[in-house]
Parts: structure tokens; sequence; C-alpha cells
């Protein structure tokens, strides 16, 4: 009887075996036709582009940069209120890229501005007093330049392509750490922003969450083959340090804007000889409605540009613009922001014309003026 029980259970156990063979090599074959046990409909295949995100070796570009990464170093001259002696206090590090055999170096304008003297140190120790060839407030860029042989030069991408989800690496001396480099993605592309300093307004900037901190102003932004992208100008922080979202100006609108800064020491934008109120919500608030209205006898429009401030001699003068007047295009654009009217003019040259069309004391006109070149010291 003990032996029947025994191979009445053996035999149990081979049948309960091969049952969950069977279901076992059933899953496998379902698996393998991408069906779930259960489910009866196939799985949607990857689309035929679908490529899986791999993991990068940084190592190749990291070599290809640093080298052409220099640390910057600011003094400015100092009075002593007592003896009245002046001497030179180091008032910023900052970085820089060099961009030519020639030793020109492309930072950001705060870096170096206001500078006695600018002390560049190259990755490989070397250190250099370097002149000012340039600077640019608008797009907070500048170019300096050093004497010396044997130069690391970055190599220049183009901006254009790059995409959000790229891989980016930002080089330079952030809080002092010579040589670092953080890595991160394009974030956002073509954003606008006022970076801080009056009328310096990032147009197009690339928004990455490599960390950037202080000191790494001026370094490059690189993709993942070493070539710039761009230039790390500014960050959005509630506490001054890095959270994440970082700022660069595009390379391809710094190449325009080094250009005119080695030949002419200053970019020439075509000078249009007016100001609009800074202020995108003046025209809803009802005090400034009430003063325009009492100024030129009628309500302005909703929406526009109030001109603040007119240079007499400058050519919108010449034109006919008037103070009050109410800009609502520019060149067939809508105007609604101050910004607006900033990216447009960053396009302009001496020499081109600007369409305005504007709201002036109930009237509308056309305003068409022909851009100067830029006065020395406005």
């Amino acid at each position: 009887m003990k032996k029947f029980a025994t191979f009445a259970l053996l035999m149990t156990a081979a049948f309960l075996g091969v049952l969950a063979a069977l279901r076992l090599d059933r899953w496998v074959e379902r698996r393998d036709n991408s069906v779930i046990p259960g489910i009866t409909t196939p799985l949607p295949a990857a689309p035929a582009e679908f490529t899986p995100a791999a993991a990068f070796d940084f190592r190749a570009a990291a070599k290809k940069i640093m080298p052409a990464v220099v640390s910057i170093d600011k003094s400015e001259a100092w009075r002593d209120m007592w003896s009245d002696r002046v001497s030179l206090v180091n008032t910023g590090t900052g970085s820089g890229v060099i961009i030519s055999p020639e030793g020109h170096i492309l930072t950001n304008n705060h870096v170096i501005e206001g500078a006695a003297t600018i002390t560049v140190r190259l990755a490989d120790g070397r250190s250099f007093e370097a002149k000012l060839i340039g600077t640019d407030p608008r797009t907070d860029l500048a170019v300096v330049k050093v004497e010396g042989n044997n130069l690391s030069v970055a190599e220049l991408a183009d901006s254009s392509k790059l995409e959000v989800g790229s891989w980016v690496m930002a080089a330079g001396n952030p809080l002092g750490y010579a040589n670092t480099l953080s890595v991160g993605i394009v974030s956002s592309l073509n954003r606008s922003l006022q970076a801080g300093r009056e009328g310096t307004l990032l147009v197009d900037a690339i928004q990455t969450d490599a960390s950037i901190n202080s000191g790494n102003s001026g370094g490059p932004l690189t993709n993942d083959r070493g070539q710039v992208v761009g230039v790390n100008t500014a960050i959005a922080s509630p506490t001054g340090g890095s959270v994440g979202i970082g700022f660069a100006v595009p390379i391809n609108r710094a190449k325009l804007v080094v250009a005119e800064l080695i030949k002419f020491g200053r970019v020439r934008y075509g000078y249009s000889g007016f100001i609009v109120v800074n202020s995108p919500e003046v025209l809803r608030d009802p005090r400034a409605r009430r003063y325009i209205q009492q100024q030129v006898g009628t309500a302005p429009p909703e929406t526009g540009l109030v001109v603040s401030r007119l240079d007499p001699a400058g050519p919108s003068a010449r034109a006919g613009l008037k103070t009050l007047d109410v800009i609502q295009k520019a060149d067939g654009r809508s105007m609604s922001d101050p910004s607006d009217l900033l990216k447009l003019l960053l396009e302009k040259k001496v020499g081109d014309s600007l369409k305005l069309d504007v709201w002036s004391a109930g009237e509308s006109r056309t305003v068409n003026i022909s851009l100067a070149d830029t006065p020395t010291g406005a």
C-alpha cells in the first residue's frame, strides 16, 4: 500500500512537472511573440526610427575642449580715501575660451567689466596679461587677447543644430575650482530673458541643466563632441547657486558679435534714437493711461510700446516720431513687450531701415527710420 502511495505521488509530481513545463513553454512562446499571458493583442513594435538612449563617454570631448578653456581674473583700481593712493584689487574671476590661434578669447562682458587689468591663466599653467579688444553689453559678450605660442583653440559648432535633449557640457572655473566640467542636456531653446544687467537681453538663449555657478560665466558650453555651442552667461536661482536652470548665448550669435568686436572694437548696431517704457503692462495702468490722455488729449490703445525718450538729433526724431507715441508694429511684427523691439533691433545694422506703425495722439501713421551708427557714449 505504501509503495502504491509513493508511486502515485511520484506520478502526480511528474504530471505537474510536465504541466508546468508546458505552461512555461507556452509562456516563452507568447513572450517571443510579444504577447503577455492573458492578453492576446500583440504589443506594438518600436518605430523604425527609434534609437534607445546610450550612455555616453565624455572623456574624448573633455580632452578636446579643456585645453582651450581659460580662467580670467579681473583687477580694478581702488583709491584709498585716507592716503589717496591707488591700488589694484582682484574683484572677480570668470572663464573664457580661446577661439583663434592669434590668442583671441571669448568671454562675458560682466566678467571683465570695469577691469584695470585682466589676467588670463591657461590650462597648461601659463599666465598672461590680456588686452581688451572690445565689449558688447547688449549680448554680455567680450573679446580679450593674449600674446602666446602653441595655444589650444576650441572648435566652434553650429548652434542651430542643437535640439532639446541633446547632451551638453559646461566648462570653466566655478567657485574658483579651475578646469571643472559638468554635464547635462539642453533643457530648452530660444529663451529670451533680461540677464540682470541694464540693457542686456539674452535672445534665443540655450537653457541647460548642466551645473553652472559663479565663475562659470564666459566659459564654453559644448556638445558631446567637445565643440562650442554657446557661452555660459546666467542662471535662474532663488539662492544664487546652481539649481539646474542655466543659460548660454548661442555661439552662432556670438560669432557675429566677435567679428564686429575684432574689426571695430564694438558692435555697430543700427541706432534708432528712441527709448520705450520698459514695461509691457504700462498701457494697462490707469495712472499711465490718464497721464498720456492728459498730455495728448485722447486715451491711448491698450497694447503697444510707449516712446518715453527721443534723441532730438537722432534718426527717429528726424523721421517724425514723438514722445508718448505708441508703437504697435515694427517691420510688420506686433509689439507687445519691450523685448520684442530689442530682439528686432539686435538684427539691425547701420543703414538698415525700420518701419514703425504708431498711434500718435489718436491717429495712426507710419514712421520710416533710416538707422544710423551709434554715437560714441550712447
